[in-house]
């Protein structure tokens, strides 16, 4: 077998074995399930006790009625959210616009599709309506919601067809956010045709020529197409300087940069921020105006509190950038592996044993998001 063979057998395998995956994964419905959420789990989402949620309105859960040992679908929690005026959407009359919340930096490895996932996912579970855009060829967060990408999501069903529109793109714009799995979580999702997307912008960037939407405006039009439907869209980028991560980083109220408290991952965090400043500088020659985030927070991710190189190089950035990282990391912990052996996030795997130290990573991740989510209220001129 010649070396060109050989690739083709090694693509051939894996691609089969990751469909293998996702059918035995989305059995027997061919699509992934959300699971069901107990009546404390389901309490404490809407921030009720669950005696007031026995009593919220006669709705009938998975299992009967709303008894101690019942289950609550999520479409389930969500009615009683409505009935209690516990959702806490936008207000676009109060001036509240679309928040886009850009995950990105340069080194793989980060955990930043798994800290991007993570977000929509407790965005959801809050009660907002949101928008998860995966700008990442690789399509991991794309997988993680079911979906092949190798034989699900053509040119026609990712980023590319929006820069290959004609007209406004509306009604384009409805059909590439498709739903999920997830009440309250639509998805733009990746495949490999974004390599043609990425080539389509850099040609317009050379080009220099006048344009409609300018290619670094993509994104953000593309957003602004979807109307009134999202709250907060949750963007997953590529890691590497590219021209789709641009296009997040113009549409992006806040960017999040996820690290190893590693030195290798430092540095490369470094090079990104280099790489930012630098661009924002040129841009701002340019054209007389630079990125104006609402914010941008650093997130130490994979984190074990046991390890003294760790703690160190967490308390160095603390002490050089202060509110630039964000309070809480992002505990390492086997669970994380066992859940994504499942291809389950935290908020969707239900652990039968180790309960401590599930507990333990769930918490930190909350902790993370809420924090993230206290900068998207302040934008909006909310109290977090």
């Amino acid at each position: 077998m010649d070396q060109l063979d050989t690739f083709r057998r090694i693509a051939e395998v894996l691609r089969s074995a990751q469909r293998t995956a996702i059918e035995v994964e989305n059995a027997p419905d061919k699509r992934k399930r959300l699971r069901s959420f107990s009546v404390q789990e389901a309490a404490a989402l809407i921030g009720v006790t669950p005696g007031q949620l026995r009593r919220a309105g006669g709705l009938a859960p998975q299992g009967g009625g709303i008894t101690p040992r019942a289950r609550m679908a999520f479409e389930e929690i969500l009615e009683v959210r409505r009935s209690l005026n516990k959702l806490p959407r936008r207000d676009a009359a109060q001036g509240e616009t679309l928040a886009t919340v850009v995950f990105t930096n340069f080194k793989g490895g980060s955990a930043k599709t798994t800290s991007s996932v993570h977000f929509a996912q407790f965005l959801a579970l809050a009660g907002y309506r949101v928008l998860l855009v995966d700008l990442d060829s690789q399509a991991s967060a794309t997988a993680q919601f079911g979906l092949d990408p190798a034989s699900e999501i053509g040119p026609e069903r990712c980023f590319l067809a929006w820069l290959k529109r004609e007209g406004k793109g509306g009604a384009l714009a409805e059909r590439l956010c498709q739903k999920t799995y997830w009440p309250g979580i639509d998805l733009l999702p990746a495949g490999a045709a974004l390599a043609e997307a990425e080539e389509l912008l850099a040609a317009r960037a050379a080009g220099g020529t006048a344009e409609k939407t300018l290619y670094f405006d993509e994104l953000t039009a593309l957003l602004a197409a979807t109307g009134e439907r999202y709250d907060i869209a949750v963007v997953d980028t590529r890691p590497d300087v590219n021209m789709l991560m641009t296009t997040a980083l113009h549409a992006a109220t806040g960017i999040v940069v996820p690290t190893r408290a590693t030195m290798t991952d430092l540095a490369s965090t470094g090079e990104f921020f280099a790489h930012l400043a630098g661009y924002t500088g040129d841009f701002r020659e340019a054209f007389g105006q630079g990125l104006d985030f609402a914010f941008s927070r650093i997130l130490v991710t994979a984190f074990d509190p046991t390890d003294r190189s760790q703690e160190a190089l967490l308390g160095l950035l603390r002490e050089r950038f202060g509110e630039a990282v964000l309070p809480d990391a992002f505990l390492h912990s086997r669970i994380m592996g066992t859940a994504g052996f499942g291809k389950e996030t935290l908020y969707e795997y239900e652990p039968s044993t180790d309960r401590a130290a599930y507990n333990r990573v769930i918490a930190s991740a909350n902790a993370v998001n809420r924090a993230i989510l206290a900068k998207v209220l302040q934008h909006w001129g909310r109290a977090a």
